[in-house]
């Protein structure tokens, strides 16, 4: 009797031995959610990355977020939402603010802005990679031909608005965009004989406004369609690596552990992109406060995931797909850091189910720019 007792001791004391991290049989059921994408392959300035392409690539998807709310259920990667504007080249407008939105990361984006200048003749009076800034030199465009775009698009621009002298440049920023491996690009216009100039290095580029709109909105209209043409290409600047910080938007939680979708825009914007995003993923609007910071929103059945989803079952699913809407609640609200919290709620106001609410906003997100 002594001999079993012991042995089951053993046997029990043992059970972990065999099923620890440490133990002859790991246990690798959510090492999943700690795993760590490579860095990609970065080709040194002066040679010929076209040569070295990835055939099959691998869609990015988003590491969980914060897998402990998931212990019993682990959490499927974020969706990747269809979106047919998400690999073009467009100017996003809001109110007299205007700026491109481009699909690469600001490190592709920048060796491209600098060869739209260079490619024009344009003299550079300043560079600061960190900070995304460029500046032209002092242009003395006068009344005549020019083979170059970047003076003839000034040209017009002075003749247009009945400008005379002055010496004219150009100021621009990249900076990382809302979503992951995206850019926004920002042109400023400014003709000395409007005034003092202001002081190069110290400009906040998105503070200023141009001295004449049409000229800005012609150039962004060029620069634009010289880098749409070569969305292709892609050049990596390692001067501008950690250009501006992050992207303007992440995944965030609430002190109640509740999903929140941070922008770090300002409230206007905020307001304005959500909106967007929610046009852009065809869901109905059934009404909307701006003072409030309230959209309410009708979700179809085919964009539902989470536990309410999968309590239906897939047989139900298959039947009653497109039929049903849920209706939610989107709340944009500033928060003490200046950014914007986005959060999705239940028409009452109540918490939605976790994974169901992070996929409404991961949803917004994807369709922001």
């Amino acid at each position: 009797m002594r001999v079993r007792i012991l042995l089951l001791v053993t046997v029990l004391g043992g059970c972990s031995w065999f099923t620890d991290d440490k133990g002859l049989i790991v246990d690798r059921n959510k090492e999943y959610l700690e795993s760590q994408e490579a860095p990609a392959l970065v080709i040194p300035e002066g040679l010929d990355s076209d040569r070295i392409q990835d055939l099959a690539p691998i869609p990015v998807i988003p590491a969980p977020l914060n897998p402990e709310y998931f212990a019993d259920d682990p959490p499927r990667p974020d969706a990747i939402h269809g979106n047919d504007s998400r690999d073009e080249v467009r100017i996003q407008r809001l109110g007299n603010r205007a700026w491109l939105a481009i699909p690469e990361d600001p490190t592709i984006v920048w060796p491209k802005v600098k060869q739209f200048l260079a490619e024009n003749a344009v003299p550079l009076a300043l560079e600061m990679p960190p900070e995304g800034r460029l500046d032209s030199a002092w242009l003395e465009i006068e009344n005549q031909p020019y083979r170059d775009i970047v003076r003839s698009v000034i040209r017009d621009g002075k003749d247009k608005a009945k400008l005379e002298g002055g010496k004219d440049r150009i100021r621009l920023r990249v900076e990382p965009g809302l979503r992951e491996r995206t850019s926004e690009v920002h042109v400023r216009y400014e003709n000395d004989a409007f005034g003092p100039p202001s002081a190069d290095a110290l400009v906040d580029l998105l503070q200023t406004v141009s001295h004449d709109a049409d000229t800005e909105q012609s150039m962004l209209n060029e620069l634009g369609a010289y880098i749409a043409a070569r969305v292709s290409e892609q050049t990596v600047s390692m001067v501008a690596r950690g250009m501006g910080g992050g992207v303007k938007s992440y995944m965030d939680r609430d002190a109640q552990g509740e999903p929140v979708l941070r922008l770090l825009v300002d409230a206007d914007r905020a307001w304005a992109t959500i909106g967007q995003s929610i046009a852009r993923a065809e869901i109905d609007i059934e009404s909307d406060d701006e003072t409030a910071g309230l959209y309410v929103i009708n979700i179809p059945a085919d964009l539902q995931v989470g536990e309410s989803a999968e309590k239906r079952g897939w047989f139900r699913r298959l039947i009653f797909r497109g039929d049903k809407l849920t209706t939610v609640q989107i709340r944009v609200q500033p928060a003490e850091d200046g950014s914007q919290v986005v959060s999705a709620r239940s028409p009452d106001g109540e918490p939605l189910d976790r994974e169901f609410g992070q996929e409404v906003l991961v949803l917004l997100r994807e369709f922001s720019s």
